[in-house]
């Protein structure tokens, strides 16, 4: 064998470790009972790397749920802590059909159902969000514009536009809904 082809190989396994250990760091397996009228938190243990513990909370005193894109519950909010939940897009099982048992659990409580943009909105960050964010997506298509006349074409040039640019156009519409709202 040569000896690039050996630095190729070697390469893909150390990525392949690589990702097994970012997988392993970053998955973890909550488990959400209900006892005496209390939410309980219990992180399925690992061999390292394991999360803080969530200490229970009781579900009189949940006051905000935060939801993003109706599915993705973020935190849960009290009158003196917010749990951060975090629940991931990629292996949501349970997730919904516990959305929904802690919407019911909470209905008779007057508990605010929020998304992250309506966070931003409540702490005043949100406009200068949206102008951090307007100025950035200028920039960035004008970086490109520039280096297009200076350097001629390169492909990438347009991973900026193709990756970037969509996810700040989308992220600037959303937070351009919640500034209308705000107003009404």
């Amino acid at each position: 064998m040569s000896k690039d082809f050996e630095n190729i190989i070697m390469f893909f396994l150390i990525f392949a470790l690589y990702l097994l250990i970012l997988y392993y760091y970053v998955v973890g397996h909550l488990v959400v009972y209900i006892e005496d009228g209390q939410l309980k938190f219990y992180w399925k243990r690992k061999k390292i790397f394991n999360y803080k513990d969530i200490q229970s909370v009781n579900i009189s005193e949940i006051n905000t749920i935060v939801i993003d894109e109706g599915k993705l519950l973020k935190k849960i909010k009290t009158a003196n802590r917010t749990i951060r939940i975090g629940t991931a897009k990629v292996q949501q099982k349970d997730s919904y059909k516990f959305i929904c048992q802690l919407w019911i659990l909470t209905t008779g409580n007057s508990v605010r159902q929020i998304d992250s943009w309506d966070e931003w909105v409540d702490k005043g960050y949100i406009k200068i969000a949206y102008r951090i964010n307007l100025f950035i997506m200028i920039i960035m298509i004008c970086a490109v514009l520039f280096s297009f006349f200076i350097g001629g074409y390169k492909s990438k040039h347009l991973l900026f536009i193709l990756f970037l640019l969509p996810q700040l156009y989308f992220y600037g519409q959303q937070m351009k809904n919640k500034i209308k709202n705000k107003k009404n």
